[in-house]
């Protein structure tokens, strides 16, 4: 019979078949279960990884909570202990209906990019401090040079500037020079402000080259002493003031120690002529440029010094 479950030409299966497609479905289910990723949601966390029971955390390797989404949606970041919320990405707390980043400052969330810092609210500042802030000597720790050393350290360069330091006592004076900020200077000579000191020896012969003159000034003045600084660049440059790579000047104040060596020349004359021993013999050394000298020193300017009759 056609209607008969089993028989040939029946249209219904018989019970073999259908335990058979039952087993078939066991199988697919189980399959089906073995490659499902969500199969085990819920029941463990893997640290490092993700745990997702209700809702998405990502948990460092110790199995805190590092960053969860709750069930609005927002990301939550955590602090080291799993539990207290450091910063949020999504709805806002510090501004209802907005979305963004937020930090949890102190007891107060603060959006990312729309925070105002003034000084009342720097969080973390000492009890001390102030606006201006001005820090009184027993607040500051470590090392705080001696007011001689600071002192010091504003003479590094040599001097201190003249115009706002009257000397100390009656009677007190000092030389001064200008300085490349126009400034008036101490002209000082410590070893205090000096290093890298070299001996150095002039050419007797030619310090006594130099022939001071009586020369009237361009822009008015007439019947002064002095000397042409040029010919002194041909003799004892060490002497030259240069002023933007030109020849522009002499060191006067600098010459008594040119003419020491000549001193000593002549002591040394003096002595074989009365049979004396002579002074011990210095090294001879070449002529230096002075301070302000360009690498590639200019022509000097033609000079001509007459005779007087």
């Amino acid at each position: 019979m056609a209607w008969q479950p089993g028989a040939v030409g029946s249209n219904f299966p018989g019970e073999d078949a259908l335990v058979r497609k039952v087993k078939d479905l066991e199988r697919s289910i189980q399959q089906f279960a073995a490659a499902n990723p969500l199969s085990t949601a819920g029941i463990r966390a893997k640290p490092g990884g993700i745990d997702v029971t209700g809702f998405i955390n990502s948990l460092r390797l110790d199995g805190t909570v590092g960053v969860a989404m709750d069930e609005d949606g927002v990301f939550i970041v955590y602090g080291p202990d799993g539990t207290t919320p450091v910063a949020r990405f999504g709805p806002l707390e510090s501004a209802p209906g907005q979305y963004g980043v937020e930090v949890l400052v102190g007891t107060t969330w603060v959006q990312l990019g729309a925070q105002s810092t003034t000084w009342d609210t720097v969080s973390g500042k000492p009890g001390w401090s102030s606006n201006p802030a001005s820090i009184a000597g027993t607040n500051i720790s470590g090392t705080v040079p001696a007011a001689t050393e600071a002192a010091h350290t504003l003479d590094a360069d040599g001097s201190v500037r003249a115009y706002n330091n009257e000397p100390a006592g009656t009677g007190s004076y000092y030389a001064v020079w200008v300085d490349a900020n126009q400034k008036l200077c101490r002209n000082t000579s410590s070893i205090a402000y000096k290093e890298n000191v070299r001996a150095h020896t002039l050419d007797p012969a030619s310090v006594l080259e130099l022939q001071p003159v009586i020369y009237d000034r361009k822009a008015g003045g007439s019947n002064e002493y002095g000397l042409i600084a040029e010919q002194v660049q041909e003799h004892v440059p060490e002497l030259v003031q240069w002023f933007d790579g030109k020849v522009d000047g002499v060191r006067y104040e600098l010459l008594p120690v040119a003419l020491l060596d000549v001193v000593r020349d002549q002591e040394n004359r003096i002595r074989a002529l009365e049979g004396r021993a002579p002074l011990p013999p210095r090294l001879s050394v070449p002529n230096v440029p002075p301070p302000g000298a360009p690498d590639i020193e200019p022509k000097p300017l033609p000079y001509n010094i007459e005779e007087t009759p």
